[in-house]
């Protein structure tokens, strides 16, 4: 199959679990005498190191990718996400993913035949844990043959999942993404979770969960419309709701018959397009989902607390073996970002390999099924990292810097770029290095380097960090570049025991020269930029962060003068750095108290 075209047909998989005898028994106290789970893989032959299981979202599905038989194009839910070369590499990867335990997609759940009555559980299908849906999966994958998986990757419910699963099964993934969820929902979240179900559950239709007994097909479809209603707002971010809908009134409003109109005022509607759009999604929903299997579902995942049984976030969190990348979206209403920062936080106090990314695609929670590029870039380098060549060039351009850094240490580079510094540090001076970046293609390249990374802005400060988490923090270029350098300083000499700074001087000669003679600001190697698009904000000399140390107890251990011109070694020669050097590097650590 050429690249990009998808992985062809998929088939549906139903497999019957090997239970101990006398049933599976739940955490909640029931037990389960058979379970079915409905599953679909694709991709490479399964070999010991190449499997990675995708936990869908709430009301999502197996059927993650390819298309299906009878179809005639893909219908996968996360289609562009997986395939030949594409982020999750199926010529490489061997991909599953199964229905959820107590869904309506296969596995057994409320709608499913009860072996003790051969007729649908109903009202006496069990309450489960959100650990038990996990435990599903793992007897699934272990009726596979998959000894441990390569990654372990889902997105709002279904990161919670993956957020349950490296907690209490540490040693069965080797690396995990956690993609828009948090460790347990916020009262917001479970708030709408509360009104669906009462929704579902005040519709008549529903007869306490026996509805299927009736045989009209009917079922709580009104209740289950308006949880789905709400739920939908959700997913959308407000600026999106606004730029797709605005006030606009459906087009059919001005044709429509006067008994139609009489009848929706009679029933308190109006002609909104928002309504004819949420109307279109509750329709569309009650078609395929079944509202039982809605009522356990998130009930599950609003009892689920990673932290409960450990006693807080920060224990479940030091149990956790797998490398994590953490992705929160802008706008998003249900998983927000201080969620995400918190589980990235509590990883980063236990030691532990994370990678934290903020991406602003800014429509919502769906963002994650819906607007996939950059997220497609993360989990592709994150899931199989290149090995950079290393460039002499680079080796000579951040020699100054390089040079302060010991052997082994631990590193963080803030304003990291594309990873090229890290880069040289790990194969010249075997460094562990992670970096931080705002530019998300930078971000991408670092992670795809195979260095951890956050995605902060050095201006806002780097509060997922703990104090004194590295070794040494580099500022190699950047201290010019942000709105606050005090800020800065102070930052990276909390997270780490030094510093190493560099910067271009603006007391260089040449700048001066330039300056005074031609009274234009220079354009230079060093300074490559034009004054109207230089993101040199401030104009550092030598004396001016000799001052600024001074000022904020800050010692300076070493300081590098740096000239790649012969008049400018003349002058370092002769002692003047202030004067000679175009390039300033010192290291620097707090006073002592």
């Amino acid at each position: 199959m050429a690249m990009n075209e998808g992985v062809g047909i998929v088939e549906l998989k139903k497999m019957d679990l090997e239970l101990p005898e006398g049933g599976l028994k739940l955490e909640t106290g029931g037990i389960l005498k058979k379970i079915e789970v409905a599953y679909e893989e694709c991709g490479a032959p399964l070999r010991d190191d190449n499997a990675i299981f995708i936990c869908h979202a709430l009301t999502g599905d197996s059927h993650v990718a390819g298309i299906r038989p009878g179809e005639d194009k893909p219908s996968g839910w996360w289609e562009l996400m997986i395939g030949p070369g594409r982020a999750i590499d199926t010529n490489y990867f061997h991909v599953i993913c199964a229905n959820v335990l107590g869904g309506c997609s296969g596995t057994t759940g409320p709608s499913s035949i009860n072996p003790e009555t051969n007729k649908p559980y109903g009202s006496s299908f069990p309450q489960y844990s959100f650990s038990d849906s996990v435990d599903i999966y793992r007897l699934l994958l272990k009726q596979l043959g998959v000894k441990k998986l390569a990654a372990l990757i889902g997105g709002s419910f279904g990161g919670m999942q993956v957020m349950d699963w490296i907690t209490r099964c540490p040693d069965e993934m080797e690396k995990a993404c956690l993609i828009a969820t948090s460790a347990s929902l916020n009262t917001q979240a479970l708030a709408f979770d509360v009104v669906g179900r009462a929704s579902i559950t005040d519709d008549p239709a529903w007869k306490g969960g026996d509805y299927y007994l009736e045989g009209d097909g009917k079922g709580p479809k009104i209740g289950l419309a308006s949880a789905r209603q709400l739920a939908h707002i959700t997913y959308l971010s407000c600026d999106l709701l606004q730029e797709k809908f605005r006030r606009e009134l459906q087009k059919n409003f001005v044709e429509a018959p006067k008994e139609e109109r009489a009848k929706r005022d009679a029933e308190f509607k109006t002609y909104f397009q928002i309504e004819s759009y949420l109307d279109y999604q509750a329709m569309k929903f009650v078609k395929r989902f079944d509202a039982n299997s809605y009522l356990h579902i998130t009930r599950s995942m609003d009892l689920f607390d990673a932290g409960d049984r450990y006693g807080s976030l920060d224990a479940a969190c030091a149990r956790v073996k797998a490398k994590c990348l953490v992705v929160s979206y802008e706008n998003d209403v249900l998983f927000t970002v201080r969620q995400s920062k918190e589980i990235t936080e509590s990883l980063l106090k236990n030691k532990k390999d994370v990678t934290y990314c903020h991406l602003e695609a800014g429509t919502g929670h769906d963002s994650f099924l819906t607007d996939i590029d950059d997220l497609s870039g993360l989990i592709g380098g994150f899931l199989k990292p290149r090995t950079p060549n290393v460039m002499n060039w680079q080796r000579r351009l951040y020699a100054g810097v390089t040079d302060m850094v010991k052997k082994g240490a631990k590193v963080i580079d803030i304003g990291c770029g594309d990873g090229s510094l890290l880069n040289v540090l790990r194969e010249d001076k075997n460094v562990i290095g992670d970096g931080v970046e705002i530019d998300i293609d930078k971000f991408k390249e670092t992670l795809a380097d195979g260095h951890m990374s956050y995605w902060e802005d050095a201006d806002e400060g780097l509060s997922v960090i703990p104090d004194k988490h590295y070794d040494v923090a580099i500022c190699s270029d950047t201290l010019q570049e942000v709105k606050n350098p005090r800020g800065l300083l102070d930052e990276a000499l909390r997270i780490a025991g030094e510093a190493i700074v560099s910067f271009p001087n603006f007391a260089a000669y040449r700048i001066r020269l330039t300056l005074g003679l031609m009274g234009r600001l220079p354009v230079s190697k060093a300074l490559p930029f034009q004054w109207y698009d230089t993101p040199n904000i401030h104009c550092i000399t030598l004396k001016d962060f000799k001052a600024l140390c001074e000022a904020d107890g800050i010692e300076i251990k070493e300081i590098k003068a740096i000239s790649r011109h012969f008049f400018g070694k003349i002058l370092l020669a002769l002692g003047f750095k202030n004067l000679g050097a175009s390039q300033i590097v010192a290291r620097i650590r707090r006073k002592a108290k």
